[in-house]
């Protein structure tokens, strides 16, 4: 007999995300670009991460779904919705207990998490007005570099100067 399955999935505004998990941990995830309805990506990203499973689970066989993110309010099929910032603090906490601080560079924000001993949100600043550092500009500088994101972001490592971002 399987194990319940749970998922988590989150609609940003430019990905959606979903894990699936069991009681023995992850067994399927998935990221696609977000549709203009949240709904739908939440739909989609949901099916590839049972079909990342097996093609034999589908989204009715999730006994229990947290959504998240921006879109978090436009997936019906959630039996919860949790803000991204809280599940932020819980899954770091839970894969790292020494967590304290998050930061959370996102398609139209950043958000910089301070999370306590306990995995429980202390406090949280975001960005409200300018878009440089976040998910999008990044990828637009990628693109101007002619490079895929992961490339963009590996090359950042080999940095020798700071350079600020607002």
């Amino acid at each position: 007999m399987q194990n319940k399955l749970f998922a988590g999935c989150d609609v940003g505004s430019t990905t959606g995300k979903a894990v699936v998990i069991d009681s023995d941990g992850i067994q399927g995830m998935a990221v696609c670009q977000s549709e203009i309805d949240p709904e739908e990506t939440a739909k989609i990203v949901l099916a590839k991460a049972c079909e990342s499973i097996d093609h034999d689970i589908s989204p009715k066989d999730i006994s229990y779904l947290i959504g998240t993110g921006y879109g978090r309010r436009e997936v019906p099929f959630a039996n919860e919705n949790i803000s991204e910032i809280t599940c932020h603090a819980m899954g770091a906490f839970s894969c790292l207990p020494d967590t304290r601080t998050i930061i959370d560079i996102g398609g139209q924000d950043v958000k910089a998490i301070s999370v306590g001993n306990k995995g429980e949100v202390l406090d949280f600043a975001m960005n409200d007005k300018c878009a440089a550092g976040t998910g999008r500009f990044f990828e637009m500088m990628a693109n101007i570099f002619r490079m895929d994101i992961a490339e963009f972001s590996n090359l950042s490592l080999q940095s020798k100067k700071i350079i600020p971002v607002t």
